[in-house]
């Protein structure tokens, strides 16, 4: 499994993005990574450089193409682990908000431009006043005309005074759906969701409507509306979209003439690979040990004839012994424990054996396939 990336390794966490009064954003930070389920943040300086942050969308990135580069995009998940946030909340201090024509004007141009950023990849927004005294005075024409800038909700807006640590503790804390200090990570929390399940509608629209033209983007849809499954923690609609995408990778062989005949064997393998480590890894996770060892089962028998060449013979036993090798890693690690085999083995519909159970059986095949 080591040999695995980290993206694929474990389940995705919440990514957010923290911009403005950069000697707050530790505090955030920390606070955010302690939570359960943690939530990871990027951080910018500078506000006005929120390009540079997160990349603009390609024009062309809601227009399925005929023939896509490849099953799966590169670094598409790792992109989204690390790279694009669900929500940027933009930090403007007091003085900027109650300033001179001059600063009020620049604060309107920096959020006018984070918005254009964000909105082309429906990245949620959150604002936060920070003021660097108690007594800082804004009023109440100049906080309304800052929200109606930004186009938000009121709950999504937070104040904080800097120096006052026990109010930015209780800013993090606390959960007051009537007040206006909204606590910041129940905020991400919730728009993080929203985010990451209004991208998986949207995805899931073009399957259910079948708008893809290739059988490879309906694979590549299914694993994408998996993921966003994953950063909400909804388990189950994870590894059904998994399963469709595992099946519908099936039925390409044969079929798919985008590649040379090895060159797509390969490619199919690799995708066949990577969504069966994830459905395995889903269901030791929810302790569903008989699934997990069925699901090997099928997966052996699908592949474990599709040899390919003559001449890359080789390549199929080099993975063919590398699953073996994953999956008894997998049932080594996993928490998921068995404390009586001789249930799981009595299911009459599932006529599993012991040895199946076993990782020792794994690794013994993995060492002794050609």
């Amino acid at each position: 499994m080591e040999e695995y990336p980290e993206e694929m390794r474990s389940p995705p966490v919440s990514l957010v993005a923290v911009a403005g009064c950069p000697e707050l954003h530790q505090t955030v930070s920390t606070h955010l990574h302690s939570l359960q389920p943690p939530i990871n943040s990027l951080a910018l300086p500078d506000l006005s450089k929120i390009s540079l942050l997160i990349a603009s969308k390609p024009k062309d990135d809601q227009i399925p193409r005929p023939n896509p580069d490849g099953i799966l995009k590169r670094d598409w998940l790792l992109k989204h682990r690390t790279k694009i946030p669900s929500v940027v909340a933009a930090f403007f201090s007091s003085d900027c908000v109650s300033g001179d024509p001059a600063q009020w004007l620049q604060l309107c141009s920096d959020l006018d431009n984070l918005k254009a950023v964000i909105r082309a990849r429906n990245i949620r927004l959150v604002l936060v006043v920070v003021h660097s005294h108690s007594k800082d005075d804004i009023t109440e024409d100049r906080m309304l005309a800052l929200r109606k800038r930004a186009e938000m909700d009121s709950k999504y807006f937070v104040t904080f005074a800097q120096n006052d640590e026990s109010e930015l503790k209780q800013s993090l804390h606390r959960h007051d759906l009537l007040s206006f200090d909204l606590v910041l990570s129940s905020i991400f929390a919730e728009l993080a969701n929203t985010y990451y399940r209004d991208e998986g509608r949207r995805i899931k629209t073009r399957i259910e409507k079948k708008i893809y033209s290739s059988v490879e983007l309906n694979v590549r849809y299914c694993f994408k509306v998996a993921v966003y499954a994953e950063f909400r923690r909804d388990w189950a609609e994870a590894i059904r979209f998994y399963e469709d995408a595992y099946h519908t990778l099936r039925e390409m062989i044969g079929t798919s003439t985008r590649l040379p005949a090895i060159q797509r064997l390969v490619e199919i393998k690799t995708i066949a690979e990577q969504l069966h480590f994830k459905i395995s890894t889903l269901l030791l996770h929810g302790g569903k040990i008989a699934e997990v060892v069925m699901w090997f089962r099928r997966h052996n028998a699908s592949y474990t004839r599709l040899v390919g060449a003559p001449e890359a013979v080789f390549l199929h036993w080099e993975w063919m012994s590398r699953q073996f090798l994953v999956f008894a890693e997998l049932l080594e690690t996993s928490s998921a424990t068995i404390q009586n085999i001789s249930f799981l083995v009595g299911s009459a519909e599932r006529s599993l054996t012991e040895w199946e159970f076993r990782p020792a059986n794994y690794y013994q095949v993995s060492v002794s396939l050609p």
